[in-house]
This record gives C-alpha cells, structure tokens and sequence, in this order.
C-alpha cells in the first residue's frame, strides 16, 4: 500500500462538504483522491471537475480499478451498503459513515467478512475526537483518575438537510435511539474503557402526534459498567414550532463526568470545565485543529498501513449495531 492512499469517495452530500472534502484538501500528502461517484451523476461529474480526478457511472467499475487502494461511504443514497459488500469482496479498505444502527444485519455480515479476510473496516465515530473527548481522556489520566458517573444532556434543534454534523443535528431524520443514541452508548464505553455490563432504555413522546414517524421525542438511555461506573444520558428533540424560543434560558446541553478525584463539564465539541484536587476551576475553549474529519481520516490511513491507531473497527461498528436492535426489540416487546 503507498504511502499516499488512493481514494474512492462514494456519496456525495453535506457530510462530504462540510468534514470530508476540507480535510482531504488537508491531507493532501496522505490522501489523493481519484474518483467519485455519487447517485446524481451530474453533481458527481461537477465535483470530479473541480477536484480534479475522474468520475464513473458503475460502482463495480469503480471500486474494482486497481488505481483504487480504498473506498469512502459517506451517505446511504439508492445503493445502501452494497458499495461495502462490493469494497470487501475486492479487498479495498473501507471507511464507512452509514450509521451502524441502521445496518445491524448487514454488520454482521460485514463482520464475517472482515475476521476472515482481515481487511480494514473503520466506521466514523466522531464524538471519540471531538476536542472535548481528547481532553477529557488526557484529563482522567492525569488530574481526575478513573471516571464513576456520566450524565449527558442532548437536545436535537430540529433536522436540517444542509446543516453541519454536530451534536445538534442528525445526518438522516430517524429515531433518536439511533442518532446520536448508538453513537452515544459508544461514546460512553470509549471513556469508560470498558464494555457495559447492563444497558437500559426508556423512552417518551412529549408532543404526541409530533414527528410520530420517527419515533418517541425523549430517550433516556442507562449504562452500568464494571466496578460500579454508571452512565446516564438524556436525549429530546427541540419543537420550536411549540416551544418558540425557550432554548435561550433552558439549561446548556452537556455531559458531566464525576471521577475519582474531580469532575468536568463537557460542551461538544470543544469546551470543557474541570476541577482540580486543590479546588481550582480550569475553563478551556479548546482548538478544532486538526479538524474532526482531519483525525478520523487520519485514524484510518494509519488502519490501512497497518500502523498503530485508536481508530474504531467492526466491533464497535457492531456494539452500536446490536445493543441498539436489542433496545428497540425490548420495548417493541413490553409496548
């Protein structure tokens, strides 16, 4: 594999725009990008012009070209997950931002693949580089010790077709329990280092009859892990049509870790406040440089080349996948 990574980017949209194109246009020494492809051909041909690589009307074509090392997912559009089953049985590395609670089925299959085979499979978890998370890792292991408690507040503004990825909006309108519930649980046993022991759910509809579709409005998702370690977190959407503008005096949404010897306040992506053992308050607007898609693409050419990385892999693709099925089949169950 050359040092420089030949890219396939498949599925163009806002998380292209707005995470992936900037940070390629960054890593140019690590990445070259030299097709795309995307559902509106038209638009895939106007981006190749402007990049400056070639486009092509056949996913197959595409990914089989040998001037093609690996193969980016960033949205589902007509072809679903076909373009990894297509990237695997090629053996192209493939790093993949279809979210992993919508695919449990496919997972699995993916995972059969990927043990047998050892290709390189990295789903994008941003929350685990958020400048935050990086800081409150360094923090627990130098200041607060082992975490014992998360409480997190997640408020969801409303879905925006053209809005940036955040923790305030959603790639594709769907149940919270989904997004950012999966990503969520994820992150919760990121910090924690460890796999939960017990993970509960409940969930209610505060506006009935509003965005029925997708499911309840309120989630309040519970973890126990090893040695005590709870997590809980509380994630609603936003009606502004009902609620106007009451967001300005509601409590900032944010996630509190209480550890060993202090605690910290966390504002995604780049915010934390934290105490240390003398008392002291530390209040830290932290840079976003690199930039998240910076580090994620960067944990995956390193997955690539074999090299050490922290980037996730199938198994955490997995751990979304299935503990977010089993929470939806228990209360389809008790309903």
């Amino acid at each position: 594999m050359p040092k420089r990574i030949r890219l396939a980017i498949i599925g163009l949209g806002r998380l292209w725009e707005t995470r992936h194109k900037p940070a390629l246009s960054q890593l140019r020494d690590r990445f070259e990008v030299v097709c795309v492809y995307d559902q509106v051909f038209r638009r895939a041909a106007l981006e190749a012009r402007q990049i400056g690589c070639r486009t092509s009307e056949s996913l197959v074509e595409m990914i089989s070209s040998p001037e093609v090392d690996a193969v980016a997912v960033l949205t589902p559009q007509w072809f679903g997950w076909h373009p990894v089953d297509l990237a695997l049985e090629h053996r192209k590395p493939v790093y993949c931002a279809l979210h992993p609670a919508a695919h449990a089925t496919d997972l699995r299959r993916t995972a059969e693949v990927v043990q047998r085979t050892g290709v390189a499979f990295v789903p994008e978890l941003p929350r685990r580089v958020y400048p935050a998370t990086l800081r409150l890792q360094e923090l627990l292991k130098t200041h607060l010790g082992q975490p014992r408690l998360i409480m997190g507040q997640s408020r969801l503004n409303g879905y925006d077709r053209y809005g940036e990825p955040g923790p305030a909006t959603q790639l594709a309108q769907t149940a919270l329990v989904i997004d950012p519930g999966g990503n969520l649980l994820d992150w919760c046993r990121f910090i924690f280092q460890a796999e939960p022991t017990r993970i509960t759910r409940t969930e209610a509809t505060v506006l009935p009859g509003i965005e029925s579709a997708w499911g309840p409005d309120y989630e309040l998702l519970a973890l126990r892990f090893p040695q005590g370690g709870v997590s809980q977190l509380c994630i609603s959407r936003y009606h502004q049509a009902n609620w106007g503008e009451a967001r300005k005096f509601l409590p900032i949404p944010g996630y509190q870790v209480y550890a060993e010897h202090g605690a910290a306040w966390l504002e995604m992506p780049d915010r934390i406040v934290w105490t240390d053992k003398n008392g002291g308050i530390h209040d830290e607007r932290l840079i976003i440089q690199p930039s998240v898609g910076e580090r994620l693409l960067d944990q995956f050419r390193l997955q690539v080349l074999g090299e050490a990385t922290t980037a996730p892999g199938i198994a955490d693709a997995l751990f979304i996948a299935e503990t977010v099925e089993q929470l939806r089949s228990r209360s389809q169950e008790s309903s």
